[in-house]
Protein backbone atom coordinates (compact mmCIF):
# COMPACT_ATOMS: atom_id res chain seq x y z
CA UNK A 1 0.00 0.00 0.00
CA UNK A 2 1.80 3.66 -0.93
CA UNK A 3 0.75 5.95 2.10
CA UNK A 4 0.42 9.44 2.30
CA UNK A 5 2.72 10.81 4.93
CA UNK A 6 1.17 12.04 8.23
CA UNK A 7 1.55 15.53 7.88
CA UNK A 8 0.12 15.18 3.90
CA UNK A 9 -2.79 13.21 4.96
CA UNK A 10 -3.45 15.51 8.14
CA UNK A 11 -3.49 19.33 5.45
CA UNK A 12 -6.15 17.00 3.91
CA UNK A 13 -8.78 17.28 6.50
CA UNK A 14 -8.65 20.91 7.28
CA UNK A 15 -12.24 21.24 7.71
CA UNK A 16 -11.99 18.77 10.96
CA UNK A 17 -8.93 20.61 12.43
CA UNK A 18 -10.80 23.86 12.34
CA UNK A 19 -14.13 21.84 13.56
CA UNK A 20 -11.64 20.13 16.57
CA UNK A 21 -10.34 23.95 17.38
CA UNK A 22 -14.02 25.21 17.29
CA UNK A 23 -15.35 22.70 19.25
CA UNK A 24 -12.69 22.64 21.58
CA UNK A 25 -12.52 25.76 22.05
CA UNK A 26 -16.50 26.24 23.29
CA UNK A 27 -15.76 23.35 25.76
CA UNK A 28 -12.58 25.44 27.36
CA UNK A 29 -15.03 28.25 27.47
CA UNK A 30 -18.10 26.63 29.11
CA UNK A 31 -15.45 25.41 31.42
CA UNK A 32 -14.44 28.79 32.29
CA UNK A 33 -17.91 29.56 32.87
CA UNK A 34 -19.08 26.91 34.79
CA UNK A 35 -16.12 27.47 37.20
CA UNK A 36 -16.50 30.55 37.26
CA UNK A 37 -20.63 30.32 38.49
CA UNK A 38 -18.87 28.27 41.13
CA UNK A 39 -16.56 30.78 42.42
CA UNK A 40 -19.17 33.46 42.64
CA UNK A 41 -21.84 30.81 44.33
CA UNK A 42 -18.84 30.19 46.79
CA UNK A 43 -18.55 34.02 47.21
CA UNK A 44 -22.34 34.36 47.76
CA UNK A 45 -22.27 32.14 50.51
CA UNK A 46 -19.26 32.94 52.21
CA UNK A 47 -21.23 35.18 54.63
CA UNK A 48 -23.10 31.89 56.03
CA UNK A 49 -19.46 30.38 56.93
CA UNK A 50 -16.44 29.67 55.38
CA UNK A 51 -17.65 26.07 55.38
CA UNK A 52 -20.13 26.49 53.40
CA UNK A 53 -17.63 27.90 50.46
CA UNK A 54 -15.47 24.97 50.74
CA UNK A 55 -18.99 22.46 50.66
CA UNK A 56 -19.55 24.86 47.30
CA UNK A 57 -16.19 24.21 45.64
CA UNK A 58 -16.27 20.13 46.36
CA UNK A 59 -19.97 19.90 45.12
CA UNK A 60 -18.97 22.15 41.86
CA UNK A 61 -15.71 19.91 41.01
CA UNK A 62 -17.42 16.91 41.82
CA UNK A 63 -20.69 18.18 39.72
CA UNK A 64 -18.07 18.73 36.89
CA UNK A 65 -16.77 14.94 36.42
CA UNK A 66 -19.90 14.09 35.04
CA UNK A 67 -20.30 16.59 33.30
CA UNK A 68 -17.01 16.33 31.15
CA UNK A 69 -17.87 12.40 31.02
CA UNK A 70 -21.26 13.59 29.50
CA UNK A 71 -19.31 15.78 27.34
CA UNK A 72 -16.47 13.82 26.17
CA UNK A 73 -18.81 10.97 25.04
CA UNK A 74 -21.31 12.00 23.13
CA UNK A 75 -19.73 14.69 21.42
CA UNK A 76 -16.31 15.17 21.91
CA UNK A 77 -15.57 11.53 21.20
CA UNK A 78 -18.15 11.56 18.09
CA UNK A 79 -16.10 14.55 16.59
CA UNK A 80 -12.89 12.48 17.39
CA UNK A 81 -14.45 9.31 15.95
CA UNK A 82 -15.98 11.13 12.52
CA UNK A 83 -12.28 12.90 11.82
CA UNK A 84 -10.86 9.06 12.58
CA UNK A 85 -13.02 7.78 9.75
CA UNK A 86 -11.77 9.88 7.23
CA UNK A 87 -8.00 9.92 7.71
CA UNK A 88 -8.69 5.61 7.75
CA UNK A 89 -10.80 6.29 4.15
CA UNK A 90 -7.67 9.15 2.85
CA UNK A 91 -5.22 7.15 4.16
CA UNK A 92 -6.24 3.71 1.85
CA UNK A 93 -8.09 5.36 -1.24
CA UNK A 94 -6.45 9.06 -1.27
CA UNK A 95 -10.26 10.24 -1.77
CA UNK A 96 -13.65 10.73 -0.31
CA UNK A 97 -16.80 10.01 -2.15
CA UNK A 98 -17.35 13.32 -4.39
CA UNK A 99 -20.19 15.51 -3.96
CA UNK A 100 -20.51 15.75 0.33
CA UNK A 101 -18.17 17.69 3.16
CA UNK A 102 -15.96 15.43 4.71
CA UNK A 103 -17.95 16.67 7.86
CA UNK A 104 -21.02 15.43 6.82
CA UNK A 105 -19.37 12.00 5.39
CA UNK A 106 -17.43 11.45 8.40
CA UNK A 107 -20.39 11.94 10.62
CA UNK A 108 -22.60 9.55 8.77
CA UNK A 109 -20.14 7.03 8.77
CA UNK A 110 -19.75 6.96 12.42
CA UNK A 111 -23.65 6.67 12.67
CA UNK A 112 -24.14 3.84 10.15
CA UNK A 113 -21.08 1.92 11.77
CA UNK A 114 -21.97 2.38 15.36
CA UNK A 115 -25.63 3.68 15.69
CA UNK A 116 -25.65 5.53 18.83
CA UNK A 117 -22.48 7.14 20.63
CA UNK A 118 -23.16 4.85 23.98
CA UNK A 119 -22.38 1.77 21.30
CA UNK A 120 -19.40 3.40 20.10
CA UNK A 121 -17.94 4.67 24.03
CA UNK A 122 -18.67 1.42 25.02
CA UNK A 123 -16.02 0.00 22.67
CA UNK A 124 -13.60 2.11 23.08
CA UNK A 125 -13.80 1.06 26.77
CA UNK A 126 -13.39 -2.40 26.07
CA UNK A 127 -10.56 -1.65 23.48
CA UNK A 128 -8.81 0.25 25.27
CA UNK A 129 -8.65 -2.20 28.26
CA UNK A 130 -7.55 -4.87 26.37
CA UNK A 131 -4.87 -2.81 24.89
CA UNK A 132 -3.58 -2.07 28.52
CA UNK A 133 -3.74 -5.88 28.88
CA UNK A 134 -1.77 -6.13 25.72
CA UNK A 135 0.88 -3.17 26.71
CA UNK A 136 0.85 -5.03 30.18
CA UNK A 137 2.36 -7.96 29.05
CA UNK A 138 5.41 -6.36 26.61
CA UNK A 139 5.92 -4.75 29.93
CA UNK A 140 6.59 -7.78 31.85
CA UNK A 141 9.33 -8.79 29.01
CA UNK A 142 10.52 -5.27 29.94
CA UNK A 143 11.15 -6.04 33.55
CA UNK A 144 13.67 -8.69 32.68
CA UNK A 145 16.12 -5.99 32.19
CA UNK A 146 15.23 -3.87 35.20
CA UNK A 147 17.97 -4.91 37.39
CA UNK A 148 20.35 -3.39 35.29
CA UNK A 149 21.89 -0.27 36.47
CA UNK A 150 20.40 2.87 34.62
CA UNK A 151 17.58 0.79 32.65
CA UNK A 152 15.39 0.40 35.33
CA UNK A 153 14.68 4.15 35.03
CA UNK A 154 14.43 4.17 31.53
CA UNK A 155 12.08 1.36 31.14
CA UNK A 156 10.01 3.28 34.05
CA UNK A 157 9.91 6.73 31.43
CA UNK A 158 8.66 4.24 28.59
CA UNK A 159 6.14 2.94 30.52
CA UNK A 160 4.51 6.27 31.61
CA UNK A 161 4.90 7.66 27.79
CA UNK A 162 2.88 4.09 26.91
CA UNK A 163 0.34 4.79 28.89
CA UNK A 164 -0.45 7.99 27.77
CA UNK A 165 -0.15 6.66 24.36
CA UNK A 166 -2.93 4.33 24.73
CA UNK A 167 -5.48 6.25 23.25
CA UNK A 168 -3.56 6.48 19.66
CA UNK A 169 -3.60 2.93 19.26
CA UNK A 170 -7.27 2.55 19.96
CA UNK A 171 -7.72 5.28 17.51
CA UNK A 172 -5.93 3.61 14.82
CA UNK A 173 -7.91 0.01 15.73
CA UNK A 174 -11.44 2.34 14.97
CA UNK A 175 -9.64 3.04 11.86
CA UNK A 176 -9.45 -0.26 10.76
CA UNK A 177 -13.39 -1.06 11.80
CA UNK A 178 -14.20 1.90 8.89
CA UNK A 179 -12.15 -0.17 6.59
CA UNK A 180 -13.93 -2.76 7.09
CA UNK A 181 -17.35 -2.33 6.51
CA UNK A 182 -17.26 -6.53 5.68
CA UNK A 183 -17.11 -7.44 9.94
CA UNK A 184 -19.15 -6.12 12.38
CA UNK A 185 -18.11 -3.70 14.45
CA UNK A 186 -17.24 -5.79 17.76
CA UNK A 187 -15.90 -8.72 15.29
CA UNK A 188 -13.65 -5.48 13.56
CA UNK A 189 -12.35 -4.80 17.20
CA UNK A 190 -11.99 -8.05 17.70
CA UNK A 191 -9.51 -8.45 15.02
CA UNK A 192 -7.78 -5.37 15.04
CA UNK A 193 -6.35 -6.13 18.51
CA UNK A 194 -4.75 -9.92 17.97
CA UNK A 195 -3.71 -8.30 14.37
CA UNK A 196 -1.94 -4.96 17.14
CA UNK A 197 -0.60 -7.66 19.46
CA UNK A 198 1.14 -9.58 16.35
CA UNK A 199 2.62 -6.52 15.28
CA UNK A 200 3.26 -4.62 18.67
CA UNK A 201 7.14 -3.73 18.08
CA UNK A 202 6.68 -1.49 15.08
CA UNK A 203 3.41 -0.20 16.22
CA UNK A 204 4.43 0.54 20.11
CA UNK A 205 7.33 2.49 18.90
CA UNK A 206 5.35 4.57 17.18
CA UNK A 207 3.27 5.43 19.77
CA UNK A 208 5.87 6.21 22.14
CA UNK A 209 7.58 8.73 20.31
CA UNK A 210 4.13 10.34 19.18
CA UNK A 211 2.87 10.24 23.08
CA UNK A 212 6.35 11.57 24.09
CA UNK A 213 5.71 14.38 21.42
CA UNK A 214 2.12 14.81 22.47
CA UNK A 215 3.33 14.96 26.67
CA UNK A 216 6.06 17.61 25.69
CA UNK A 217 4.07 19.88 23.60
CA UNK A 218 1.42 20.45 26.25
CA UNK A 219 3.71 22.29 29.24
CA UNK A 220 5.43 24.39 26.49
CA UNK A 221 2.06 25.32 25.25
CA UNK A 222 1.32 26.03 29.11
CA UNK A 223 4.25 28.03 29.23
CA UNK A 224 3.56 30.81 26.56
CA UNK A 225 0.37 30.78 27.02
CA UNK A 226 1.10 31.84 30.98
CA UNK A 227 2.77 34.61 30.27
CA UNK A 228 -0.06 36.60 29.04
CA UNK A 229 -2.26 34.33 31.91
CA UNK A 230 -0.02 36.39 34.08
CA UNK A 231 0.12 39.42 32.75
CA UNK A 232 -3.68 39.57 33.04
CA UNK A 233 -3.68 38.36 37.02
CA UNK A 234 -1.41 41.48 37.54
CA UNK A 235 -3.42 43.98 36.34
CA UNK A 236 -6.74 42.25 37.37
CA UNK A 237 -5.75 40.08 40.29
CA UNK A 238 -9.73 38.76 40.89
CA UNK A 239 -9.01 36.91 37.08
CA UNK A 240 -5.91 35.62 38.01
CA UNK A 241 -6.93 31.58 39.17
CA UNK A 242 -9.17 32.42 36.05
CA UNK A 243 -6.50 33.99 34.22
CA UNK A 244 -4.24 30.95 34.90
CA UNK A 245 -7.23 28.13 34.44
CA UNK A 246 -7.59 29.52 30.77
CA UNK A 247 -3.80 28.95 29.98
CA UNK A 248 -4.48 25.27 31.09
CA UNK A 249 -7.51 24.86 29.00
CA UNK A 250 -6.47 26.30 25.48
CA UNK A 251 -3.17 24.64 25.99
CA UNK A 252 -5.32 21.34 25.89
CA UNK A 253 -6.98 23.10 22.56
CA UNK A 254 -4.25 23.96 21.57
CA UNK A 255 -2.90 20.35 21.46
CA UNK A 256 -6.09 18.74 20.72
CA UNK A 257 -6.85 20.87 17.61
CA UNK A 258 -3.43 20.76 16.09
CA UNK A 259 -1.03 18.14 17.16
CA UNK A 260 -3.48 15.37 17.90
CA UNK A 261 -4.33 15.22 14.09
CA UNK A 262 -0.95 14.33 13.40
CA UNK A 263 -0.55 11.84 15.99
CA UNK A 264 -3.30 10.33 14.88
CA UNK A 265 -2.27 9.99 11.29
CA UNK A 266 0.95 9.03 12.41
CA UNK A 267 -0.70 6.07 14.28
CA UNK A 268 -3.20 5.34 11.68
CA UNK A 269 -1.12 4.90 8.74
CA UNK A 270 1.75 2.88 11.21
CA UNK A 271 -0.69 0.46 12.26
CA UNK A 272 -2.16 -0.42 8.76
CA UNK A 273 1.56 -0.35 7.21
CA UNK A 274 2.88 -3.03 10.21
CA UNK A 275 -1.00 -5.14 10.29
CA UNK A 276 -0.87 -5.54 6.05
CA UNK A 277 -1.90 -9.09 4.70
CA UNK A 278 -1.14 -10.27 8.68
CA UNK A 279 -4.19 -12.81 9.64
CA UNK A 280 -5.63 -13.23 13.73
CA UNK A 281 -3.29 -15.87 14.94
CA UNK A 282 -5.24 -18.35 17.13
CA UNK A 283 -2.71 -18.23 19.55
CA UNK A 284 -2.82 -14.87 20.45
CA UNK A 285 -6.83 -15.18 20.98
CA UNK A 286 -6.10 -17.60 23.52
CA UNK A 287 -3.37 -15.42 25.43
CA UNK A 288 -5.49 -12.67 25.21
CA UNK A 289 -8.36 -14.48 26.66
CA UNK A 290 -6.30 -15.51 29.39
CA UNK A 291 -5.14 -11.90 30.10
CA UNK A 292 -7.97 -9.25 29.36
CA UNK A 293 -11.62 -10.19 30.42
CA UNK A 294 -12.68 -7.10 28.69
CA UNK A 295 -11.35 -8.88 25.45
CA UNK A 296 -13.69 -12.00 26.28
CA UNK A 297 -17.07 -9.66 26.96
CA UNK A 298 -15.26 -7.92 23.32
CA UNK A 299 -15.29 -12.28 21.87
CA UNK A 300 -18.77 -12.77 23.12
CA UNK A 301 -20.19 -9.64 21.82
CA UNK A 302 -18.91 -10.47 18.17
CA UNK A 303 -19.87 -13.93 18.25
CA UNK A 304 -23.39 -12.92 18.74
CA UNK A 305 -25.89 -12.39 15.56
CA UNK A 306 -27.46 -9.60 17.57
CA UNK A 307 -24.73 -7.85 20.65
CA UNK A 308 -25.86 -7.24 23.28
CA UNK A 309 -25.36 -3.73 24.85
CA UNK A 310 -24.52 -4.39 28.55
Amino acid sequence: MNQPSAFSLVMKTIPFIFLRFFVYSVFAILTLIYFGLVYLLGQTVVGIHENVRIAVWILGILVSFPLNRLVKEYLLYMVKAAHVAVLAELATKGELPPGRSQISWGREQVQKRFGQASVLFLMDRLVNGVIGAINGMMRGMGNVFGGIPGLSGLIKLANTVLYFSLTYVDESILARNFLHQNESMWKSAETGLILYAQAWKEILKTAFIVGLVSILVFPILFVVLLVPALAIGHAFPLLQVGAILAAILFSFVLKTAFLDPWTLSSMILTYLKATEGLTPNPEWTQKLEMVSSKFKKLKAQASQPTPQIF
